[in-house]
């Protein structure tokens, strides 16, 4: 064999030897991989196109979409105990995920997270709102009331808008954003009428709720519907039937949290008799 030959062929090994430790020491640096933690109940993951039951120990990779049932739920684990755990009633979209960190879509129901520091950072989009957190426990809900954003630890950062530690923040599909103390109850306060009997075919009903809470009340007779204002209050018209009516109101916020007043009222419409007497 020439020395020519033999020179390249040393150069050859060489390259190969030096791409295969690149590979093994630099390829893989840096990487982040999602992975289903937990699973629980009925969870999908459509991938491709083909949708499939979700499994303990796959990999999610960017354009994978998750949804969980009524009754299912899912942990999804990357970087050093970061976790974004899905509820029920939840559809997520991963849009990227990369040596910077992961990106999701919450297309509907509610999603906790855990960010840890040093690790990769967290983005969730969610009915037009850009929320991100590099270190920080917080919940992220989406329905058709809009969007909410609740931090237990650290900071996260909604458009640009830091939303503290026991801080939520609310986006009503309609109205402007809004921030208040987070809260594990709904505030729900009904100033219910004075009388308990009247002979019209509606009662007013007012109260203070979560501003932007979704306000359902019911009787036999029908049902009404309101939001709660900045500044918390509401009010509506609510039908009642004759005789004795129970009115159900039911407060419920974008986080899902209830709370529910009851009281009883009564209707006759009937007018009065005119007693006649003949001499």
């Amino acid at each position: 064999m020439s020395v020519e030959l033999r020179a390249l062929l040393a150069v050859a090994v060489i390259a190969v030897l030096g791409w295969v430790g690149y590979q093994l020491l630099f390829s893989d640096s840096g990487a982040v991989r999602v992975v289903l933690y937990d699973v629980h109940g009925s969870v999908s993951v459509e991938s491709g196109g083909v949708s499939s039951p979700a499994a303990v120990g796959g990999q999610i990779g960017a354009a994978d979409r998750l949804v969980s049932g009524a009754d299912g739920g899912a942990v999804l684990a990357f970087g050093d105990q970061s976790r974004v755990t899905l509820e029920p009633n939840t559809s997520v979209q991963v849009t990227s995920v990369d040596s910077t960190g992961v990106r999701l879509s919450l297309e509907d129901g509610r999603v906790k997270a855990t960010v840890r520091a040093g690790g990769p950072s967290l983005g969730v989009a969610a009915g037009g709102r850009s929320i991100s957190a590099k270190d920080a426990d917080f919940t992220v809900a989406k329905s058709g009331d809009g969007v909410g954003v609740e931090t237990s630890r650290g900071r996260v950062a909604v458009d640009g808008t830091d939303v503290a530690a026991g801080k939520r923040a609310v986006y009503p599909k309609d109205g402007s954003p809004l921030q208040m103390p987070a809260s594990e109850t709904l505030l729900l306060q009904v100033a219910w009428p004075s009388t308990t009997r009247t002979a019209a075919p509606k009662v007013e009903v007012t109260g203070t709720a979560e501003p932007g809470a979704r306000l359902a009340a019911s009787t036999a007779a029908g049902t009404a519907a309101a939001v709660a204002a900045k500044d918390g209050t509401f009010s509506f018209q609510i039908p009642l039937g004759e005789g004795d009516n129970t009115v159900n109101v039911v407060a419920t916020n974008v986080f899902g949290q209830v709370s529910r007043a009851q009281w009883q009222v009564s209707r006759d419409s009937r007018p009065p008799s005119v007693g006649v007497t003949i001499q």
